[in-house]
């Protein structure tokens, strides 16, 4: 696009800003500009036909292709005829798919891409096609080939966008249809988003440690416009398109390659803050890793974060998503998904989003105890109201001593309104030395009126020394006794042992759907 052209196009108003489209001229040595032609006639495929959508990170630069340097990126376009071809550069492996119907694999090609060998009724029909499964993960898009008189219209798109930063799980990298078939694809597609993936098998959080030692960690990558495989990456421009929500999955490849507890927490804090220095709106969600790696630095980066005040930073405990060494993960390896077990992170993964969408309905809450008064709680400790150092509310239950018993209270019934497909639990819970803790500890929450009857029951996970938000969904819980009703709420404790002295506080104790 030459700069005549857009001069002129900036004069008289045919820019604007959109949603991950073909809005952006980038490159090192020439300004970012967002564009957005009118869509109301329709295109012929060629390579500036503004029917075609793009989403991911693409250059516009060039007058002869278009190009992702990052796997998942991919286009959406309807086309009338009956045959539809492809013309892209870089060999690679490519993804198809025309009118809803199975995504077609297009391995190592190249060239000229025929993507209906066999003809198409007659008609308007819906093309999206991705890259993905390698390790240069570039995308040379040159535009579509259509039948004599067949035209290009502008396709549905979603109106909001999902961003996902990961390595090789997010890419999907060990599944036959890699980008298409991980469950970032799977769970934003299901939601009817948008998405892009700024993930990269092998990549780490943290820069030079280990296999990544002469590599950019995504503490540096995810600023750029390019993947680990173009070292010489010019910086993206977050201008380009803003999505509605982020959702983080970092710290295998840091646990691989030895990144030490604090160092990772320390640069996951940095890089949390640097992320929303770029979407101050965004609800950022930072899953637990799936294989459980790198879960109290990850945990505790997200509450030193959320500690500054940040309210749209959200921690999602996969703990129980997939089960290790069984058909939810390729080979057993217990680190990558397969294709199933990426569907079954999809399905986990989508109630917890769909809230935080346009038209989503926002999460419910219902409060179990403001803690905000000691009436009818119990403790093997000395128990109290602390004013002063509180989450919500004119109070913070406390507790001082060694007892394993921390906070227990039996409810009159309460109707939570959630299932065990969508609510969890969510509280502040407070320590004032973690090294003091034991193993043996458990957060309950029933409706036998009791403990091991009717009970939902988890781990309390990592704990830092001051206030954690802790966050469990019903469907990562065990089962004691039967499965509680969740509209008659009467039973909640959590115990820790303990081999110290130790103060712990409670506060905002709720159930959200």
């Amino acid at each position: 696009m030459k700069k005549i052209t857009l001069t002129l196009l900036v004069v008289i108003g045919y820019l604007c800003m959109s949603c991950a489209k073909k809005d952006l001229a980038l490159s090192q040595s020439t300004p970012t500009i967002k564009n957005v032609a009118i869509n109301a006639v329709p295109g012929n495929g060629s390579l500036g036909d503004t029917n075609i959508k793009y989403f991911g990170r693409w250059d516009f630069s060039s007058t002869t292709q278009y190009i992702s340097y990052w796997g998942g990126a991919y286009i959406k376009v309807n086309f009338t005829g009956t045959t539809v071809k492809i013309k892209v550069v870089n060999t690679t492996n490519y993804y198809a798919r025309i009118d809803n119907g199975p995504w077609v694999s297009y391995i190592g090609a190249s060239g000229t891409i025929d993507l209906t060998s066999t003809p198409l009724a007659a008609g308007t029909h819906t093309l999206s096609v991705a890259q993905g499964k390698d390790y240069s993960y570039v995308f040379n898009f040159q535009g579509l080939i259509l039948d004599d008189g067949a035209v290009t219209n502008a396709p549905s798109t979603g109106t909001d966008l999902i961003e996902y930063i990961g390595d090789s799980i997010t890419a999907g990298y060990t599944d036959p249809q890699a980008n298409v078939s991980d469950y970032a694809w799977v769970c934003a597609e299901a939601l009817g988003t948008e998405h892009t993936q700024i993930a990269y098998p092998g990549i780490a959080l943290v820069n030079g440690f280990g296999l990544n030692a002469d590599k950019t960690g995504m503490d540096l990558q995810y600023f750029k416009a390019r993947s680990l495989a173009n070292a010489n990456s010019p910086a993206w421009d977050f201008g380009t398109y803003t999505p509605k929500i982020i959702v983080i999955n970092l710290g295998q490849n840091d646990n691989s390659t030895s990144v030490p507890d604090d160092t990772f927490q320390a640069d996951y804090i940095s890089f949390l803050a640097n992320v929303r220095a770029k979407f101050p709106n965004a609800e950022i969600f930072v899953m637990r890793t799936l294989a459980g790696v790198k879960v109290a630095p990850t945990l505790a980066a997200v509450n030193a974060r959320v500690a500054t005040g940040d309210t749209r930073l959200h921690y999602i405990d996969t703990n129980g998503w997939l089960t290790p060494n069984s058909a939810d993960y390729t080979g057993n390896s217990g680190v990558h998904p397969s294709v199933d077990g990426h569907i079954k992170v999809a399905n986990l993964l989508k109630p917890i989003l769909a809230p935080y969408l346009t038209g989503g309905t926002p999460p419910v809450s219902v409060y179990l105890d403001h803690c905000d008064a000691i009436s009818g709680w119990a403790s093997g400790n000395t128990l109290s109201l602390n004013t002063s150092d509180k989450k919500e509310g004119s109070g913070a239950l406390q507790a001082v001593g060694s007892s394993i018993l921390d906070f227990q209270k039996v409810f009159t019934p309460i109707n939570t309104g959630a299932a065990i497909t969508n609510g969890f639990i969510r509280f502040w819970y407070y320590v004032s030395d973690a090294s003091l803790l034991g193993s043996n500890n458990q957060v309950e929450l029933g409706s036998g009126g009791t403990n091991d009857v009717s009970e939902y029951n988890w781990d309390i996970g990592p704990l830092s020394n001051g206030w954690n938000l802790i966050t469990k969904t019903f469907a990562s819980a065990g089962t004691t006794g039967g499965t509680p009703n969740l509209n008659a709420i009467n039973w909640f404790r959590i115990y820790h042992a303990k081999t110290g002295s130790v103060i712990t506080r409670i506060d905002a104790i709720q159930i959200l759907h």
